[in-house]
């Protein structure tokens, strides 16, 4: 979900922005909030500024409830107890860069459309990169807007084609054709139908599952996997780019349309980072890419061939993100896993505030390394992905002057981010990019030049290449923009290209 900027506040790791969730019964008398907190508990991972859920009766009523913080929070069972309904969709939020300053539920989804002449409720996990435009145009027919986000521009744009027919798969492919930018989203009526709808280049995972027993059918749509074995759900499949899948207990789960597209262009990140290891995305196990990412770094590492470094090596994962790369690193390079960080688990975000005190003070409330294990030691540190590196600069101070590690090699899973992205990622601009930055001021030097600034004794990342091995597909079919800055919409190269050169003017 894309929201204007107003502040600027610091993040140092992607953030992923919303997660959805949908749930259909073939009982009329049974209510599905249960499998919403359930569903939603399970992605909470995707989105931590807000919860809300739209509940549809057998009457033909849409209600809605939304709230900001956690899922526990917001959906208790006081607030559970009081919404019935056999058919449901939810979404958790993180917001935008800015977007924190928005309090109002208007902002917050699923977006309930309730018109004279309409009404339904969608939730959706993306970024409309056109959305001013299509909002220009929606201004021109009058219509009236109360956000800044394109989850309003969307459900204007939808409520205005719905307006010439009924036929909601027809709807959804009309606006798909206008739609620029990356989303997967679910729409329900309010007939009590339920429709998925993954953008064409399928940047966005998002999948379908069912629950049977002898009383009652349940179909479900995610945008993981691990939500739906959460709420003892059997994954059927991914939604197919650019396909539109229709959950009715009169049709089943059927396909209605698939949009074609020369390409596709997965996340990438999803799964270096964001997706839950337990998840399968496009038929793949996430835990299982980690793994492979962190042998392809052993194969890769010079190091290891250095008899005094190896004989002192431990392999340390910076929590939680870097486990899963780490245990497959120190398996290939036959060296001991070790917990040398202990991360405070109630410490949920680190927004770093400006001034060298308050960053150092803001890591070390989250991050402490064990001393008697790390001392003197050789520590392998593996983690996903550096942005800005304040924070990984703080982790390896930290390590070699209160954990009196003898030297720190920094491995990361992922390629160098050189590029921003507009396709439904908060993270910053190329400017603030270490690796941006540094490679349009630095050339082929620009890696040398980051393992300075964080003060690592050794750095390597990922390779494009054994990215792409690791994951199993190809490079025409990830969206790897923000490794390569080559974006899959035209009309973010573009915008990519304008940037690029305004850094290079400065510099």
């Amino acid at each position: 979900m894309h929201i204007q900027k107003k502040d600027k506040f610091i993040v140092n790791k992607p953030k992923e922005h919303c997660a959805i969730f949908g749930v259909t019964c073939n009982d009329l008398g049974f209510s599905v909030t249960k499998y919403l907190y359930q569903g939603l508990i399970a992605l909470q991972h995707r989105g931590q500024e807000s919860t809300g859920i739209s509940i549809s009766t057998p009457g033909g009523k849409i209600y809605t409830y939304k709230r900001n913080g956690l899922v526990p929070k917001v959906l208790n069972n006081k607030i559970l107890s009081k919404y019935w309904g056999n058919v449901g969709i939810g979404h958790n939020r993180y917001a935008t860069t800015g977007a924190t300053g928005y309090k109002s539920t208007d902002y917050m989804q699923p977006f309930h459309f309730n018109n004279n002449e309409i009404e339904f409720s969608i939730a959706f996990n993306g970024t409309i990169a056109n959305f001013d435009e299509i909002k220009k145009n929606m201004n021109e027919l009058g219509r009236v807007f109360i956000t800044d986000t394109d989850t309003e521009v969307m459900a204007q744009l939808i409520g205005s084609i719905a307006l010439g027919t009924e036929d909601w798969p027809e709807v959804l492919k009309i606006a798909s054709k206008l739609l620029d930018g990356s989303y997967s989203l679910i729409l329900m009526t309010s007939k009590g139908d339920i429709y998925a709808m993954r953008d064409p280049l399928g940047f966005k995972p998002l999948c379908i599952g069912e629950l049977k027993d002898s009383k009652k059918n349940l179909y479900f749509v995610a945008s993981e996997s691990c939500a739906i074995d959460v709420v003892g759900g059997i994954l059927l499949r991914d939604v197919k780019p650019g396909e539109i899948v229709h959950l009715s207990h009169q049709k089943d789960i059927h396909s209605e349309i698939i949009l074609k597209s020369n390409r596709t262009a997965l996340c990438q990140f999803e799964f270096v980072y964001f997706s839950r290891p337990d998840s399968i995305i496009d038929g793949v196990s996430v835990a299982e890419v980690r793994f492979r990412l962190g042998i392809n770094l052993a194969k890769n590492d010079p190091i290891l061939k250095n008899p005094e470094i190896k004989e002192n090596a431990i392999v340390v994962p910076v929590p939680d993100s870097g486990r899963s790369v780490a245990v497959g690193y120190a398996k290939e390079a036959g060296l001991p896993y070790i917990e040398g960080l202990m991360k405070n688990r109630y410490v949920h975000r680190t927004f770093i505030m400006p001034g060298q005190e308050k960053r150092k003070i803001a890591v070390r409330e989250k991050l402490n390394p064990i001393k008697s294990i790390v001392q003197g030691k050789d520590v392998i540190l593996l983690d996903d992905s550096i942005v800005r590196g304040t924070t990984t600069q703080q982790i390896i101070a930290l390590l070699k002057e209160k954990g009196g590690a003898k030297r720190v090699h920094l491995r990361i899973s992922c390629p160098p981010i050189i590029s921003p992205c507009y396709m439904g990622i908060d993270f910053p601009t190329k400017e603030e990019l270490i690796a941006g930055r540094l490679q349009i001021l630095y050339g082929e030097q620009y890696l040398e030049e980051i393992q300075k600034r964080i003060g690592s004794d050794t750095i390597l990342y990922q390779t494009i290449d054994d990215l792409t091995d690791a994951i199993g597909k190809n490079k025409n079919q990830l969206c790897l923009a923000c490794l390569t800055g080559e974006y899959p919409l035209k009309s973010i190269q573009k915008l990519a290209e304008m940037e690029s050169s305004i850094i290079k003017s400065r510099s």
